[in-house]
């Protein structure tokens, strides 16, 4: 993958993110981390693809876990929710093709292909679901830990 390939991959995910939000009515200061964050992580997917030769399942997992951590980071910064920043983060990668190839197997009558495209879009629901879960997690699990070490006795 080309350098201008990469840029380009990043233009048209950081698009996406930024006019959903912008249909979602996030304040426009808000809209460019928003699409910086979906820029980044379509990028993270486009390229895992492009290099590693990996699965679909471990590129979504690897792009939907940099826009979880962005998102937990940014929210963290700006003392807003994480959810302005995951939401419109997460918009170019949702397997929304695979379920539409799905429905049309299914529709068409051939089941066999139905199930294999249903079972790899379901998983890789899966796994954005779970990176998401992971980074959640880990942040509270390092601000509790810091916030301990300062002698604080918040726990997110």
């Amino acid at each position: 993958m080309l350098w201008f390939d990469v840029l380009l991959v990043f233009l048209w995910g950081g698009g996406a993110a930024a006019a959903l939000s912008y249909c979602m009515n996030i304040s426009r200061y808000n809209i460019v981390f928003g699409a910086i964050v979906g820029g980044l992580g379509w990028t993270v997917y486009s390229v895992t693809i492009a290099v590693g030769q990996s699965a679909g399942t471990q590129s979504y997992f690897w792009g939907a876990l940099v826009v979880a951590i962005l998102s937990e980071i940014l929210a963290l910064v700006q003392k807003k929710p994480a959810t302005i920043y995951l939401v419109p983060g997460l918009l170019p990668l949702v397997p929304g093709g695979g379920m539409f190839e799905t429905m049309e197997a299914t529709v068409e009558g051939n089941l066999q292909e139905a199930l294999l495209l249903g079972f790899s879009t379901l998983t890789s629901a899966g796994a954005i679901a779970l990176a998401i879960a992971l980074a959640s997690s880990g942040k509270r699990i390092v601000v509790g830990i810091i916030g301990y070490l300062k002698g604080f006795k918040y726990l997110p």
